[in-house]
């Protein structure tokens, strides 16, 4: 009976945080932007924002603790351009496998930052592995600097990571990205793919792809 009703439970909050039209996910990940850019913890080096060449936002990701537990989410990524805009915002899908000492479901919000174009080639042929593809650190953030963040800025990734009101540091190595092309089609009309939407300047807009646009140029201005 414990066990039924740990699983109803798991199932009931895997399918409220994954669940949601493209255009509500789009309004979650601004939402997302915004709280941290006001959180006074979160003052990410203006070093690593002014270099970043990707940006990705998972609102609400789920993470399990189960014995064996693991991570998924849904979130919104953006690329910057040869000419410094930002590009119009495909989905990624985030999962990795943890381990967890006790039976728990943890929110999380989560922010990426990515150093380096090679790594959005990299996953343009559908998987990321972080900590293998790419190497992944917590970004050091306020007066975290200096304190166990990484300041030596030598990582290709940084996250940033918002629980229950609170900015905590999480290891992303081995967690794996790829695209969810199903939200990208549901948000563009069509069978497009995240190269075209990385160089095109003609896709149909819409508020919440404006609203996302908004706080990403807010977060890296």
């Amino acid at each position: 009976m414990k066990r039924l009703w740990i699983s109803c439970l798991l199932s009931m909050t895997l399918f409220s945080a994954l669940y949601g039209s493209a255009e509500e996910k789009l309004l979650d990940a601004s939402n997302v932007l915004k709280n941290m850019m006001r959180d006074s913890k979160i003052k990410i080096p203006p070093r690593i924002l002014a270099n970043a060449q990707a940006i990705a936002v998972f609102p609400a990701t789920i993470e399990i603790s189960l014995f064996l537990g693991g991570k998924t989410g849904n979130g919104v990524m953006v690329v910057k351009r040869s000419d410094g805009s930002w590009s119009y915002p495909f989905f990624v899908k985030l999962g990795g496998a943890g381990l967890g000492f006790q039976v728990g479901v943890e929110k999380k919000d989560i922010l990426m930052l990515f150093k380096s174009r090679d790594i959005v080639q990299k996953l343009s042929n559908n998987k990321m592995t972080l900590g293998v593809d790419a190497s992944v650190a917590a970004g050091p953030a306020g007066d975290s600097i200096g304190r166990g963040s990484e300041v030596d800025f030598s990582s290709e990734v940084y996250t940033y990571t918002k629980t229950q009101g609170a900015f905590v540091g999480v290891s992303f190595d081995g967690s794996v990205m790829n695209h969810d092309y199903d939200q990208n089609i549901e948000l563009y009309g069509n069978n497009v793919m995240p190269n075209q939407i990385i160089q095109s300047d003609g896709l149909l807009s819409s508020y919440a792809i404006d609203e996302f646009l908004k706080s990403i140029q807010q977060l890296s201005h």
